[in-house]
């Protein structure tokens, strides 16, 4: 099998690595130009997918070419096909930058190299660290974050103690087991693998795999308590409205741990005295019925 640590083959007489490609900064050096790189296939998604030739920062490259496909492979593979996750490619393509997007388009020539290559890991990083220039395009790691939003149109937001970031996609099977089968519900903890997107001057993880930490169960999708919490974000204190009868109550961290808990006869004043900034949930388990609500520290 061929290395991840590739040379990024000559395009119209030049020699590139993805990080040349890059530049190291906010626009590519080579914006217009045809050039040819090679690199492993980390994250695919039909007709676009991402490569990196190392790992780490400046090391990825997001590729458009629905022209590219992979001649038939029995008994591996039976019809001609698309690039997938562990391909080696050359690509000789036009370097456009769009929406701050670095992004290899027009591919007029290709090579397939090899196959079946292990994934990289991913860059381990926070939600606020993965909002940098130099991970687009690269495979990153979020480790863990709690689901804040149900996918709309497969979008969906999580978060940790850093920020929140978009996610695209929704990954539900895996013979391996480490998929949510009920897709991500608001209160589920995950390790999140998939590719660093900027569009200008916000950043998504295109979703390539999920492990489970942790579900959310028991929560019916019409809850009959409207849970409040005022203000939220909040700072010093805020109040646990929409509760009109006996309650238990916990204040969960990015990793669904108890941080706090109690019991309550209706509504009441949660002191987050000591509470470092960041993203919590509140749960309230009430009547046999289990709520959660997200919850901004500042």
């Amino acid at each position: 099998m061929v290395s991840l640590l590739l040379i990024c083959a000559a395009g119209q007489g030049q020699t590139l690595t993805c990080a040349e490609v890059q530049g190291q900064e906010d626009t590519s050096p080579y914006e217009g130009q045809v050039v040819t790189v090679s690199g492993k296939v980390t994250e695919y998604f039909g007709d676009v997918w991402y490569i990196q030739d190392d790992y780490g920062a400046w090391n990825g490259l997001m590729c458009i070419g629905p022209n590219v496909i992979i001649d038939a492979n029995p008994p591996w593979w039976n019809d001609p096909r698309q690039p997938e996750v562990g391909d080696v490619l050359e690509l000789t393509g036009t370097v456009v930058e769009a929406d701050g997007n670095t992004q290899l388009m027009d591919i007029t020539n290709y090579v397939f190299l090899d196959y079946w290559n292990a994934t990289a890991a991913g860059t381990g990083v926070t939600v606020a660290e993965m909002m940098d220039e130099s991970l687009e395009g690269t495979r990153a790691r979020l480790d863990p974050v709690t689901v804040m939003t149900a996918p709309d149109g497969g979008v969906w937001t999580a978060s940790d103690a850093t920020g929140t970031v978009t996610i695209v996609g929704v990954d539900v099977d895996d013979p391996s087991n480490n998929e949510d089968a009920d897709g991500p519900t608001p209160g589920d903890v995950y390790r999140v693998y998939g590719a660093v997107r900027q569009i200008g001057d916000d950043y998504v993880l295109d979703l390539g795999d999920i492990d489970t930490l942790s579900l959310v169960v028991g929560i019916q999708e019409r809850p009959r308590y409207d849970l409040q919490l005022m203000p939220n974000p909040a700072s010093d204190a805020v109040r646990i409205g929409g509760v009109d009868q006996p309650c238990v109550w916990s204040l969960l961290d990015a990793m669904g741990r108890s941080l706090r808990s109690g019991q309550s006869a209706g509504a009441f004043t949660l002191s987050l005295e000591g509470m470092a900034p960041g993203r919590y949930t509140v749960q309230m388990s009430i009547a046999g019925e289990t709520i959660r609500k997200p919850l901004i520290v500042r």
